[in-house]
């Protein structure tokens, strides 16, 4: 079997390195971010830490996916992949075992009750495995789709194998509860599928199948209803109201320019989760409309450049892979945004790079080192499997 090259790889390099910029662009102005946000606390220099130590292993492993030849991932994907759902599905045994309340001893070591949820696996430390899987779902339903070749237009053949992964680990991200990200991995298959070639009328079942089950998991939830209704109706008198509001505040306070790095005051108590879910609220206070329009271009070029890798990539599964993580992360940006701006009722979803968040950060750099894998290997010879 041959192959033929269509352009040089150097002549797509510009592409790949621009996307690494935006990335450490986004990575630094996150930690500045973060720093800014615990700056009222004692030692809040401590407020960073995390974010430091993942932004290192993240670097770490984006240099690693980089140089890696993403073919190599498809031989793991499945171990990846099923290793997830282990985990997901412990923490949904779990959920089912003690809705709503904290486990004996042993089990809430193991599977801590945090903030109304359990998401989390402790194996030495805290893992949120949902997070996990925004890269190894990807990363197995491309390497599916890849090797389905023309029975990807089926019905039976082709949609069913690649969504139905997509599914499981939605549902079971659901049961945590965490609609928010499972609306995300949803988005995320979706997009892989899209790319891979899935008919978009059998997408559309995707739509019919999954929104009936999310508004039943809204509507059984008080937390959900309360959001809803203060997100339709802002005279509401309840804690969700007051944070749409002080999120607006903080854009309304900082002007053009903002009030200057570390000067914010909605952070003081105002505004919870200001370092984390509402942080583009405390950058458009302090870094004004220039801080925000800079991020929103930087988001807009990573998801450019993604694209544009994933359009020519050399084979079916570097394309899937590449539009499906770009996909998430631009999707996971847009959420952000849209709730701290009143856009959107309330979903908990933080900001991709910038948002305090160890484990996610990991991820969302691991998974920008796989999409400059695709793109450094563009124009080359495939060679026979």
């Amino acid at each position: 079997m041959t192959t033929s090259t269509v352009r040089h790889p150097g002549e797509y390099r510009w592409e790949t390195r621009l996307l690494a910029v935006v990335t450490m662009a986004l990575v630094c102005f996150g930690i500045a971010a973060c720093f800014a946000a615990g700056s009222y606390v004692p030692n809040w220099y401590r407020a960073a830490e995390p974010q430091l130590s993942g932004a290192a292993i993240g670097g770490a492993l984006f240099l690693g996916f980089a140089y890696l030849d993403y073919a190599h991932l498809r031989r793991f994907a499945a171990p990846l992949y099923w290793a997830t759902v282990a985990g997901l599905g412990v923490i949904a045994v779990v959920n089912l075992l003690f809705p709503g309340r904290p486990g004996p001893g042993v089990v809430q070591e193991l599977v801590p009750y945090i903030n109304g949820s359990r998401r989390w696996i402790t194996l030495g430390v805290q893992v949120q495995v949902s997070e996990v899987a925004r890269l190894t779902m990807p990363i197995f339903v491309a390497a599916v789709a890849a090797g389905l070749g023309p029975k990807i237009r089926s019905l039976r053949q082709g949609f069913v194998p690649v969504m139905w992964p997509v599914a499981l680990v939605a549902a079971l991200t659901v049961i945590q509860p965490n609609r928010s990200m499972a609306i995300l991995l949803l988005a995320g298959g979706v997009a892989v599928a899209f790319v891979a070639g899935v008919r978009l009328v059998h997408l559309l079942l995707v739509a019919l199948t999954a929104i009936p089950v999310l508004l039943v998991s809204i509507l059984t939830s008080s937390e959900m209803n309360e959001r809803i209704a203060a997100y339709a109706n802002p005279s509401i008198d309840c804690p969700s109201t007051e944070q749409y509001c002080e999120s607006l505040i903080g854009f309304g306070h900082g002007g053009v320019f903002g009030v200057g790095f570390g000067k914010g005051t909605q952070k003081l108590g105002h505004l919870a989760y200001g370092y984390s879910d509402y942080i583009l609220s405390v950058i458009g206070e302090e870094w004004g409309l220039m801080g925000v329009l800079f991020l929103l271009l930087c988001f807009v070029l990573f998801c450019w450049m993604g694209f544009r890798i994933a359009r020519t990539a050399r084979d079916p599964f570097g394309m899937a892979l590449a539009g499906g993580l770009t996909a998430a992360i631009g999707v996971s940006a847009f959420l952000h945004a849209g709730v701290v701006t009143d856009l959107l009722p309330a979903t908990g979803q933080t900001l991709p790079f910038v948002s305090a968040g160890r484990l996610a950060l990991i991820v969302t750099m691991s998974a920008t080192g796989v999409i400059v894998s695709v793109g450094r290997r563009r124009g080359r010879l495939v060679r026979p499997r």
